[in-house]
Order: C-alpha cells, then structure tokens, then sequence
C-alpha cells in the first residue's frame, strides 16, 4: 500500500487543506483547480493516488478535522484487547542501546521510522519540520541510545504502516501514566475521536486533562498510536506535534478508507 504514494502527492494535499480551510468544502473540481493553480488532470491523480477519492467526495473528506465532522466516540468496552502487540519499558531500558531508523515516505509526506528489538519505537512526520529536526526530536527522546541508519532492519515494518489488517509489535518507552494514556489512544476506532477529557477518563485520571495532553503530545509512535484522534470538546482539532496539516490529512484519510 505504501509504495503508491508519489513525493508529491502530499505537497498537492497540503495545497488543497489550505484552500479548503479558506472557502470551505462546497467547492467544484475546477474552483480548487483554479484556486490552488493545480491542473485538474493533476488534482484527480493526486486525490485518488493519496486516498481513493472521487472527484465528488474529495472536498468533503479534505475538510475532515476542522469542520467538525469526526463523531466523538466515547462508548467503547474496557475490555478492548490491544496489548498483545505491545512490550513497555522505560527509558533506561538495556534494549534502548541501539535504535535503527530509516527515511520513508508516507501518504502524510516524509517520515522518519524507528525501531528496536522489541518492535517500533517511533513514527514522525516531517512535511513541516523537516526531517533534520524530525532525527533530533528522537534523539532528544532518548539521548543514551545509538542510532543506526539501517533500511534492512526496518523493511519488515514499512509495509505494514498503513495496513489496518496487519498487527505491527511495538515498543512503549514512557512513564505508566503516559503508557496508560498512549494505550487509551489506541481504543479509538478509525474514524472515530476521542476529546481530551475522555482520554483522560480511559486513562485513569479525569482530573489530569492537562497532563494527558502532555502525554498525547509526546507519544512517539504517530499513525500507530493515534492522538490524532484525540480533539477538544467543541470538535475542534487542539495541537499536534508534527504539524496540524499532518493532523487533518490524516483524519481525512482515515474518513476515505472507511468510505472506501
């Protein structure tokens, strides 16, 4: 799945998010053609390379994330079963001595992905930071570690990123409290959101609203672990920490592969 995604086709998904977010979804192909100075030829190929959209839906999807759009799902058993895939330590963890890492790219533009023996450790996007800072983000993570640039030790992974049928082992590095809040993330279904307050419930903590918003945005395992499910109480998106466009394509893209 991930090999389909052209470079460019996030640049023209960002070009289109902006427009949107100006004059909103009720656009015609040729106004955002003619708004963003895209060929339509170009737009029809980018939107259905990225995320299957069709010429008709692709404006309704895009807006996903600022229009209020993404139903807030609170209802969900305790006892969801995600742990099997998941190994917990801390930082001062012996298997942290060396953390291989690749270059990728992703339906969300460039990314950086880690991992150690016990699975992945990390995901970041760097269409807006770039992936110089992306690289010192993680290593500010855990500056004990040596990092080794290996695409052999990571092509096990890349493939399975945007699989939602496969089951990717990962690693949580982190306190209980944020391991708790990162695992409560990981409930939310696709398509769904979840607002800060009720992370916080799912958590263990509903008086510590502040600090799980700390926590969901240090959760180092973007895409994977999705806080970018996690929105504020009016719908409105809140932060994200590589970047809101990042944020919005990805709800928009989730909001397609369900349509789809």
């Amino acid at each position: 799945m991930l090999a389909k995604h052209k470079n460019h086709d996030f640049t023209i998904i960002q070009r289109i998010i902006d427009f949107l977010d100006l004059v909103g979804p009720n656009v015609t192909l040729s106004e955002v053609a003619s708004g963003t100075e895209i060929a339509p030829n170009l737009l029809i190929d980018a939107l259905t390379n990225w995320g299957g959209a069709s010429v008709d839906d692709f404006p309704k999807y895009l807006s996903q994330g600022f229009s209020h759009n993404i139903p807030l799902t609170i209802d969900i058993p305790h006892s969801v079963d995600i742990a099997p895939h998941i190994h917990v330590t801390d930082a001062h963890d012996q298997g942290l001595d060396q953390i291989f890492y690749n270059d990728i790219y992703t339906p969300f533009g460039p990314a950086l992905i880690l991992a150690t023996q016990h699975g992945i450790c990390g995901l970041g996007f760097s269409a807006e930071v770039g992936i110089d800072e992306t690289k010192q983000d993680f290593i500010s993570r855990w500056p004990k570690s040596h990092f080794i640039k290996s695409a052999e030790n990571l092509a096990q992974y890349e493939s399975l990123l945007f699989d939602d049928d496969q089951t990717i082992p990962l690693h949580l590095i982190g306190s209980p409290f944020y391991v708790n809040v990162w695992k409560a993330l990981l409930e939310i279904p696709i398509g769904c959101a979840r607002t800060y307050s009720n992370v916080a419930l799912r958590a263990g903590n509903t008086r510590a609203v502040r600090a799980v918003g700390s926590a969901i945005g240090k959760n180092p395992i973007s895409w994977l672990i999705p806080c970018h499910r996690a929105l504020r109480k009016d719908g409105s998106l809140g932060g994200y920490h590589w970047g809101l466009h990042i944020k919005r394509a990805m709800l928009a893209y989730e909001a397609l592969q369900i349509q789809n």
